[in-house]
């Protein structure tokens, strides 16, 4: 590579995580972030992909650059038409790799924020690993956090104790199966990113495990009975600052239970099935705000109580 050549990928490496983080949150509804010094100063010390490039490949870097907490838009630029079934077979590849010491306890359903059922959306699912799984009470570090930063999406979480296997799974098969229900913190960030020229896709968010970093579940549970589902609200606050506030008939349009419902029937079109014991988070129903070192983030609940967040100063 020439010096001309490596200077380029350093300065795209630079602006990468910003591009990432304007992506996710103009996905989500929100709106571009103020850049900072600190966002420019972000380098990738990855090696660049090729269009020729295998799924072990692709998997390699993907795990690189969620480990080093940068943005890369190498996936989109070699790859910019990534489709479906590519995408999720990358995204087991990371699970089966993963799961050699660690373990999945559940799911998560991205994209399925619909403040109006008028407009179409496009969810996917991705996965969650124990280790991912923040304890009550301890400062979050800020591990896995993209430049020190994170997004914060308000969910509900349910809690299975029957398995639903698709692909004709119903409400009333939802409601049957679910143990408990719960509000919960997840933490997420883009790790792909758009190169200029094509923006990324559902697609390219599935194949890096749909931006996960973490999850925080809150003490309060209930049963299915007695949730209001769709008048069930949340607001959030970071810093004691009030900065988004949603309601649970968002997810799919409806309710977290169809949230449910989608996620056990496309499951099962790549070769997976819900379980008794699995927990599903169903999406944000907030524009989610950035976080870093010394925050602290709360989502008070119309039912489900609360959930408390602090991340560790300086990332420790």
């Amino acid at each position: 590579m020439s010096c001309h050549e490596c200077s380029s990928e350093r300065g795209f490496a630079r602006i990468a995580w910003a591009l990432g983080l304007v992506a996710l949150l103009v996905a989500c509804g929100g709106s571009p972030p103020a850049a900072t010094e600190e966002v420019l100063e972000t380098e990738l010390v990855v090696e660049p992909l090729t269009p020729d490039a295998t799924d072990e490949v692709l998997l390699e870097h993907l795990l690189a650059i969620e480990r080093q907490g940068v943005v890369s838009a190498e996936l989109v630029r070699h790859f910019p038409d990534l489709d479906r079934e590519r995408a999720y077979r990358l995204q087991r590849m990371r699970l089966e790799r993963k799961e050699a010491t660690d373990a999945r306890v559940g799911w998560k359903i991205g994209w399925s924020r619909q403040t109006d059922p008028r407009v179409s959306i496009d969810p996917v699912f991705g996965h969650i690993l124990m280790s991912n799984v923040y304890q009550p009470g301890q400062p979050v570090p800020t591990d896995g956090f993209v430049n020190g930063q994170a997004l914060v999406e308000a969910e509900v979480a349910v809690w299975l104790n029957q398995d639903l296997p698709g692909p004709a799974v119903t409400r009333d098969d939802v409601m049957g199966a679910i143990q408990e229900v719960g509000g919960v913190i997840e933490l997420l960030n883009p790790r792909v990113g758009a190169d200029g020229e094509a923006t990324y896709t559902h697609d390219h968010g599935i194949a890096d495990n749909v931006f996960h970093i973490g999850v925080m579940f809150g003490d309060q549970r209930a049963p299915a009975g007695e949730i209001d589902w769709a008048g069930e609200r949340v607001s959030l606050e970071v810093n004691g600052e009030a900065r988004a506030e949603g309601r649970m008939s968002y997810v799919m349009g409806r309710d977290p239970v169809q949230g449910v419902v989608w996620i056990a029937n496309e499951l099962l079109k790549y070769g997976y099935q819900l379980r008794a014991g699995d927990v599903v988070i169903t999406g944000t129903v907030v524009k989610p705000p950035p976080i870093g070192a010394g925050d602290a983030a709360r989502l008070t609940y119309s039912t489900l109580g609360t959930v408390e967040l602090l991340v560790a100063e300086g990332g420790e």
